[in-house]
């Protein structure tokens, strides 16, 4: 008869997701996860399987917690301007206060990971071009109620935001001076 989970696995990924955003994967030894969750490592590998699916589910977190806070970034009654607006001010806001100094994990993976693991390199494409295309449906529509220039290719300006919010988020890592990170800010949404 198998032994029940004795555990709650959703609490565990929240800890390895903070911990692989932290070291990297590379830099995260099985002892790391060991320490972390406080589960020995067959409980780890039966529960979650090795450090890769581990590192994996991980990404598929924080992605999660991402869109999460985009959604709270975007509520109200906002137009598609101010959403943008709203989630690179939110941004800047984070990095100033120092809520992370880790930056983005997906930043951080991309960095790592992209140029030697074609399967983690299809999740970071998937998610560049779901960020990219919720940029450009409200540029789209900022463009149709004239808050954005219409003439401006609004895939252009998409692929940009994405660009420049990952470079927010990599700058926030090495220094959190405000009047830098809001510099960031406007210029980026001067273009807009």
């Amino acid at each position: 008869m198998p032994k029940s989970v004795l555990f709650d696995k959703s609490e565990v990924l929240k800890k390895v997701t903070y911990l692989f955003w932290s070291k990297g994967y590379n830099g995260t030894s099985m002892q790391d996860l060991v320490d972390t969750t406080g589960l020995n490592r067959s409980s780890i590998y039966n529960s979650f399987g090795d450090k890769y699916n581990l590192y994996e589910q991980s990404l598929q977190y924080y992605q999660q917690l991402q869109e999460d806070k985009l959604s709270s970034y975007f509520e109200g009654d906002k137009s598609p301007k101010q959403k943008i607006i709203a989630l690179f001010r939110g941004t800047a806001e984070e990095i100033i206060n120092k809520e992370s100094t880790n930056g983005c994990f997906m930043s951080n993976c991309t960095t790592e990971l992209s140029n030697t693991d074609p399967k983690i390199h299809d999740f970071l494409v998937r998610n560049k071009e779901a960020t990219s295309s919720m940029f450009k449906e409200l540029i789209v529509e900022a463009q149709e109620k004239k808050e954005i220039d219409p003439t401006k290719s609004a895939e252009k300006l998409a692929v940009f935001l994405f660009s420049s919010l990952q470079g927010l988020r990599v700058t926030g890592m090495l220094e959190n001076k405000t009047t830098d990170i809001q510099g960031i800010v406007d210029q980026t949404l001067s273009v807009l």
